[in-house]
């Protein structure tokens, strides 16, 4: 025998126990244990950094309009309808409307028909353009469409072979910690609501009914005064979503939110889900699906992440106001006129301060906000 070949080892190998397998595949559990809250930290972290950005932009191209137009956009104005809602007050578009020849956005503007409200057929084609810079990547399927009521979700019947679809947007306009209503329309009664000035005064934020606020109205100071904040479309509840936060909207839970209720309330607020009273709290305030607050943008064109343990006014127990709405026990409502609807007034009960989360709203409030208070 050759003792060369005697001394070469053998290629069998003895196979894996079954209790060395299991001690693999127990590792590589606790190694993907491990590495994912890192994967899922790390995608969060892009996400939101893609919100900030967007943030930027819209609160770039409110600056942009300021310059240019000398007042920021409103955000909201009424108009009186025609055809089968002849001598109707019918809202109009919002602020993000306007904010589309500053955003790269013009062939969105140039195929607005501003001569008639925007829920008319001419505007069909506006009502389905998505724009990217309006949606927040945490929020679920905001990019998607949706197809509306062709009978009755604008104020025409959509044309046979013509559909209604919506597009929408995951940030809104900050009007402040309460929605003042009126108007102010020739051609409709004494063409204006007798309280109107009133009203108007009311309006503490950016953002109101036929607004037209200048840079220099904002004392609070620029970096002390929202401008637009998270709108989380996936918070909804999924039956409600198609009717909610329409790109082109300047109502109150479309393209407009107030802080009168907290950051967040769906975590702290109870009875807010659905399209009931309870409901309203949640389409009419800030919020987001990034963990722990929300992002928002302030006049100076900064973006901050406001946690939601910023300070508030008391809200609990929850009131209502002239209209049956939800009210925090901080705020009281008065009919300055004769219709709630039209003339009601909000103010904080005697003895009341705003919270620092309701003062980041105002422009001209006078409020002393700590930077380390947020």
């Amino acid at each position: 025998m050759n003792p060369w070949r005697a001394q070469r080892p053998s290629r069998r190998r003895s196979a894996f126990t079954l209790i060395e397998l299991l001690v693999v595949i127990a590792i590589i559990a606790v190694l993907i244990a491990l590495l994912l809250p890192a994967v899922q930290s790390a995608r969060e972290a892009a996400r939101r950094a893609q919100c900030v950005n967007n943030l930027k932009q819209l609160a770039l191209a409110a600056a942009t309009y300021e310059g240019a137009v000398g007042c920021y956009p409103p955000g909201l104005y009424w108009c009186l309808l025609t055809g089968d809602y002849a001598g109707y007050l019918g809202t109009n578009c919002g602020p993000l409307v306007h904010l589309t020849p500053y955003m790269e956005q013009n062939q969105v503007y140039n195929a607005t028909n501003f001569q008639v409200n925007i829920y008319y057929n001419a505007n069909l084609t506006v009502h389905a353009i998505g724009i990217k810079t309006l949606w927040c990547p945490s929020d679920g399927s905001i990019s998607d469409t949706q197809t509306l009521d062709p009978n009755s979700a604008f104020f025409e019947v959509v044309p046979a072979g013509q559909s209604a679809r919506m597009a929408y947007s995951s940030y809104a306009g900050v009007c402040g910690p309460w929605w003042p209503n009126t108007w102010s329309i020739p051609g409709v009664g004494a063409g204006a609501r007798a309280t109107h000035s009133q009203i108007k005064a009311n309006e503490l934020g950016l953002f109101g009914v036929c607004s037209n606020v200048r840079i220099a109205s904002v004392t609070d100071g620029t970096s002390n005064t929202m401008v637009f904040g998270e709108h989380g479309h996936g918070l909804i509840a999924p039956s409600d979503q198609p009717s909610w936060q329409w790109w082109d909207s300047g109502n109150l839970g479309d393209t407009l939110i107030t802080t009168m209720f907290p950051l967040n309330p769906q975590r702290t607020v109870a009875n807010g889900s659905g399209s009931g009273a309870g409901g309203s709290v949640f389409v009419n305030s800030a919020s987001s699906l990034h963990p722990g607050g929300a992002n928002f943008a302030f006049v100076d064109g900064s973006v901050r992440f406001i946690k939601d343990t910023i300070q508030n006014y008391k809200i609990m127990p929850i009131g209502q106001d002239l209209n049956g709405a939800p009210m925090p026990a901080s705020v009281t409502a008065t009919n300055a006129g004769t219709n709630p609807y039209w003339d009601q007034v909000y103010a904080l009960v005697p003895g009341t301060q705003f919270g620092v989360y309701q003062a980041l709203s105002t422009r001209n409030g006078g409020e002393v906000i700590s930077a380390d208070s947020y």
